[in-house]
């Protein structure tokens, strides 16, 4: 029988050091630098790395290795300084600590924007850029859905707007200060639509409720409500500066969406998602977005 092995401080000591020293390096490898703000055409992790298709929003960490197909695009954005990358295929890339090194084909292009500037103020958790909307779920959901506002408001006086069951045409509609449960407005309205009269003054940095009920011959009533306050003349002047134009490249819409979204400015940023959707019907991910 072989002795038993002696146990050697020393040699344990080496062992605990050479696997920290892996651990670490495993870690900065993994680290997260880039953010992929538009793609097209067939872009995969590196075939050794396993064909993984690319996605949109989707984390790009240190070290990736990416291959487009000959006519394919790539957008990708780095967290940090905020500087977009742009290649085309076919082309390998790999992704540095600050911008892609090229493997193979064309080198990437740099375009710097006020908009990709600000990706560090995205939130991203597990490989992804999270988005936090609000998805309302429930029976008659398809009949009866508030769509604006909801979350925070960029203007200073929102218009409410909601979907009908067919053959409805008055609801009962209802406004409340959600801090003193005060009804602020309680109406019947025609349609799918209310203006605020001028009268009522609502005030930056205050929740309000507001509710839309509908009776259904035969059935319970249907009662939905929502959220939503104005922003801050300060917020308002800072979000309507980065707000990219309509011609503006594809990758700063999605961006301003994002950060909309993030910033809980939820009806502002589904109507972006809805356009963005419209425009690249071949990015699944906005259709999903849109709908929320």
């Amino acid at each position: 029988m072989s002795p038993a092995p002696v146990f050697s401080p020393a040699r344990w000591a080496a062992g605990f050091l050479l696997l920290a020293l892996s651990l670490l390096a495993l870690g900065a490898h993994a680290q997260a630098v880039a953010v992929v703000t538009d793609v097209k055409g067939a872009v995969a992790f590196a075939p050794d790395r396993g064909t993984k298709p690319v996605a949109l929003l989707s984390e790009l960490t240190n070290g990736a290795d990416i291959q487009l197909e000959k006519g394919a695009t790539l957008s990708l954005v780095y967290l940090q300084s905020g500087t977009e990358f742009q290649l085309r295929g076919p082309a390998r890339i790999t992704l540095g600590a600050t911008a892609p090194q090229s493997v193979a084909g064309a080198g990437a292009i740099l375009r710097s924007s006020v908009v990709a500037a600000e990706t560090a103020r995205l939130h991203t958790a597990n490989g992804r850029v999270v988005l936090g909307g609000m998805v309302m779920r429930g029976l008659g959901m398809d009949r009866l859905k508030l769509l604006e506002p909801i979350g925070k408001v960029l203007g200073a006086r929102p218009t409410f707007a909601w979907t009908l069951p067919p053959d409805a045409t008055t609801v009962q509609f209802e406004l409340r200060d959600e801090g003193s449960d005060k009804v602020l407005l309680s109406a019947a309205v025609q349609g799918s639509q209310l203006v605020l009269d001028d009268k009522l003054a609502l005030q930056a940095g205050v929740n309000y409720v507001w509710t839309v009920a509908l009776e259904v011959p035969g059935a319970n009533s249907l009662v939905r409500s929502s959220y939503f306050s104005l922003s801050s003349p300060q917020e308002r002047e800072r979000m309507e500066a980065l707000r990219p134009g309509p011609q503006a490249p594809f990758s700063d819409r999605l961006i301003f969406a994002s950060l909309l979204e993030q910033g809980r400015f939820l009806s502002e940023s589904r109507k972006l998602w809805q356009q963005l959707a419209e425009e690249r019907p071949d990015l699944p991910e906005l259709r999903t977005l849109a709908k929320r």
